[in-house]
C-alpha cells in the first residue's frame, strides 16, 4: 500500500468514501463519509496508514501518560469516548519534538487509536477505529494528522485543542474565578464521616489560608459508613449527619467559602426510593446492590435534573461535584419509553439540560468532572477538570494534571485532593503541593491535626500560589523531558515565568523574564540554570514555610560556557529571582 494511501475497513451496509486536504504543511485533514444502503445499521470504521517509524521515542495519550512506550501494531490502543478521555495520541521523541500527532473530531463515539509497530518493516501503523454503537443512516467525521517535528508535541497537543474547539457543539463552558482558587476537600479527611461543625471550622482555617471553596464529598447523603454506593439515590441528607442542610451552607458562607456538594450521577442503590422508582430503568448492575441509570429515559433524565436544581433553590449551593459520569457505558438494547437509541447522545442531553437549569439559576455555577470524562464533548459542561483518586501520590497528581493541562485549554484544572502523613516535615509534606504546581490545588488535610510548620508551609504554598496563579494558569508552558517524566516544568507569561525543578536539578529558561519564581520540588539543594542568554539577577532563598534563608547575586557573561547555580535551596523551597537593571 502506498503510504500516503488509506486504507478504510467497514461493514457491507455501508458506503464509505473520504477526502484529504493539507490544513497547512505538516497539517492533513481527512474527511471520512459513511452512509448506509438500507435504512441505518451499526457503524463499525478501521481507518489505517503505514507511516515510517522515524526518531519516535515514546506514545502519549490523555488517560495513558504512564505507560510511554512504543507498542507493537497488534498492542493495545489508546481509547476515547463521550464520557472517557479524549481522541488525540502522539508519537514523540526523546526531545519532546513531534512525530504525528493524532486526532479526531468526534469526541461522542468510540474512537481507539494507536500507532503500532510492524516488525517487518519498522514503519507505524496508524489506525484509527471508530464504533458507532447505535444504529444510524449516515456518519461523518474529520481526522487530524500532524507530522511537523519543528513543533513540540504539547504544542501539537494544544493546537488539537483549538481544533476541537472550532466545532458547533464544542466550544467550553465559561470558567467562574472561584474556579480558579484554591480549595478544601473533606473528602480524605472525613470521608463519610460528614461532621458539620468541625468541617465549617476547617473552612475558617483554610479561608485563613488563601482557600475559596468546600466540596463535601460522599457520606452526607447516608448513615451508612461502609464506602459503597448502595444507599446512592434519593439524594436526601441523613438528619444523624446533617440535621440542616441549609444552615450548613449559610455556615460556609460565612467564612467567605463558597459551597460545593457530591454527587454520584449515575449510581442508584437497592435500599432507596429511587431503585423501587426506575429499577427496569437502569443500564447495568455496577457491583453488588448498586446499578447504573439509563440515561436514554426521558424521566430518568428529568429526575437526576431536578434533584440538582433544587438542591441550588432549597440549599444555596454554588457547585457540584458530579461524580462518575464515566460509569454511563453504550448499549445496544433498545426498549420502549426510550428517547435516545445512543446512551452517548442521551447523556449529551442530560448534561445539556442540566446545564442550562443550573445556569438559569447561577450564571457562575462551579461543576466539577473527574478523569477519566474530560474530552471535548465534557469541556462544554464542567469547568473544573479534577486528577482521578491518587490519595498520597504527588507522581501520579504531577502527571495527571499536566497531562490535563494539555487538553484542557481554559477550562480550571484541578489537582486530585492532596493530603499527607502528619508526622511528615514541612518539607515532605510539601511535595504534595509542589507536584500540582500548575494545577489548582485541592486540599484535603484536617487544619488541627497539622504541626505549626505544616500549617505555614500551606499557608506560604497557597499565598504563592495565588500571585503567580495568572502565569501558572494561563501562561505559556515548558514541558521538558516526557520520557523521563517531566524534570522541569514552567508557566510564562508577561514579565514572569514561573518553574518547578522536579528532577535533575536544572531549570531551562527558554526566554529570561524581568521575575523568575523556581520552586525545588525535589531533594537536591541546588538549581542550575540553562539558558542560551546572558542572565543578571538577584535572588532571594526561601524555604517551604515562606522564610528567608538566602539571598545573593547570579550572572553569566554566556550562558553556552557558564551555567550560574544557585546553591543552598531547600527541598521545596523558593527561589525569586529580579532581573538587575
Amino acid at each position: 500500500m502506498n503510504q500516503k494511501e488509506y486504507k478504510i475497513k467497514h461493514s457491507d451496509a455501508f458506503t464509505v468514501s473520504y477526502t484529504s486536504k493539507a490544513l497547512a504543511d505538516g497539517i492533513e485533514l481527512v474527511h471520512v463519509t459513511a452512509d448506509a444502503h438500507d435504512g441505518a445499521a451499526e457503524l463499525e470504521l478501521n481507518i489505517s496508514r503505514q507511516i515510517p517509524d522515524i526518531c519516535v521515542h515514546a506514545l502519549w495519550s490523555p488517560l495513558s501518560y504512564h505507560g510511554k512506550g512504543i507498542m507493537p501494531n497488534w498492542g493495545g490502543y489508546f481509547g476515547s469516548c463521550a464520557m472517557s478521555g479524549a481522541p488525540v495520541m502522539s508519537a514523540l521523541a526523546y526531545d519532546d519534538s513531534n512525530r504525528i500527532t493524532l486526532a479526531c473530531s468526534d469526541a461522542k463515539n468510540s474512537v481507539r487509536m494507536h500507532t503500532g509497530i510492524i516488525e517487518e518493516n519498522g514503519c507505524l501503523d496508524m489506525v484509527i477505529l471508530i464504533h458507532v454503537g447505535c444504529a444510524v443512516s449516515h456518519y461523518e467525521t474529520d481526522i487530524r494528522i500532524d507530522t511537523r517535528t519543528d513543533k513540540k508535541f504539547y504544542e501539537c497537543v494544544a493546537d488539537v485543542t483549538k481544533w476541537w474547539e472550532s466545532y458547533d457543539g464544542y466550544q467550553p463552558a465559561a470558567v467562574p474565578d472561584d474556579a480558579k482558587m484554591p480549595l478544601y476537600s473533606a473528602w480524605y479527611s472525613y470521608h463519610q464521616q460528614v461532621d458539620v461543625p468541625a468541617i465549617v471550622e476547617e473552612c475558617r482555617q483554610f479561608a485563613r489560608a488563601g482557600c475559596r471553596v468546600l466540596i463535601v464529598d460522599d457520606g452526607w447523603q447516608t448513615d451508612d459508613n461502609a464506602r459503597g454506593y448502595d444507599y446512592c439515590g434519593d439524594w436526601m441528607p441523613t438528619s444523624v449527619k446533617v440535621p440542616d442542610m441549609k444552615a450548613f451552607v449559610d455556615a460556609v458562607h460565612e467564612t467567605g467559602m463558597k459551597f460545593m456538594l457530591w454527587y454520584s450521577v449515575p449510581f442508584v442503590g437497592e435500599y432507596t426510593d429511587a431503585y423501587k422508582r426506575f429499577s427496569d430503568k437502569m443500564l447495568y448492575c455496577a457491583s453488588g446492590k448498586t446499578h447504573v441509570l439509563d440515561p436514554r429515559f426521558p424521566e430518568v433524565r428529568e429526575y437526576l435534573i431536578n434533584l440538582y436544581r433544587n438542591a441550588v433553590l432549597d440549599w444555596g449551593l454554588d457547585g457540584f461535584k458530579l461524580d462518575f459520569v464515566d460509569s454511563f457505558r453504550q448499549s445496544a438494547e433498545v426498549r420502549d419509553g426510550m428517547d435516545y437509541v445512543s446512551v452517548y447522545d442521551a447523556v449529551d442531553r442530560l448534561l445539556k439540560d442540566v446545564i442550562a437549569a443550573l445556569r438559569a439559576l447561577n450564571p457562575d455555577i462551579l461543576l466539577e468532572f473527574r478523569q477519566s470524562y474530560i474530552g471535548p464533548l465534557m469541556r462544554t459542561f464542567g469547568n473544573m477538570f479534577r486528577v482521578g483518586d491518587c490519595p498520597c501520590d504527588s507522581y501520579t497528581n504531577r502527571m495527571g494534571s499536566l497531562s490535563l493541562r494539555m487538553t484542557s485549554g481554559n477550562t480550571a484544572v484541578h489537582s486530585d485532593m492532596v493530603m499527607w502523613h502528619y508526622d511528615e516535615t514541612p518539607e515532605e509534606a510539601a511535595f504534595q503541593l509542589t507536584g500540582v504546581l500548575f494545577a489548582v490545588p485541592q486540599i484535603s488535610t484536617k487544619w488541627h491535626c497539622m504541626t505549626e510548620g505544616q500549617q505555614k508551609m500551606v499557608a506560604a504554598y497557597t499565598a504563592l500560589w495565588t500571585k503567580y496563579r495568572d502565569t501558572l494558569l494561563g501562561g505559556t508552558m515548558l514541558y521538558h523531558s516526557y520520557a523521563n517524566n517531566f524534570p522541569y516544568v514552567s508557566a510564562r507569561s508577561e514579565g514572569v515565568q514561573v518553574g518547578a525543578v522536579y528532577d535533575g536539578m536544572c531549570a531551562y529558561i527558554e526566554v529570561p523574564t524581568d521575575e523568575i519564581v523556581l520552586v525545588n520540588a525535589s531533594l537536591a539543594h541546588r538549581i542550575l540554570l540553562i539558558c542560551e542568554e546572558k542572565l543578571a539577577y538577584t535572588y532571594e532563598i526561601r524555604d517551604c514555610m515562606g522564610n528567608v534563608v538566602g539571598s545573593g547575586i547570579l550572572s553569566s557573561d554566556d550562558g553556552k560556557q557558564m551555567i550560574p547555580v544557585i546553591e543552598d535551596v531547600p527541598t521545596n523551597g523558593v527561589v525569586v529571582m529580579r532581573r538587575k537593571h
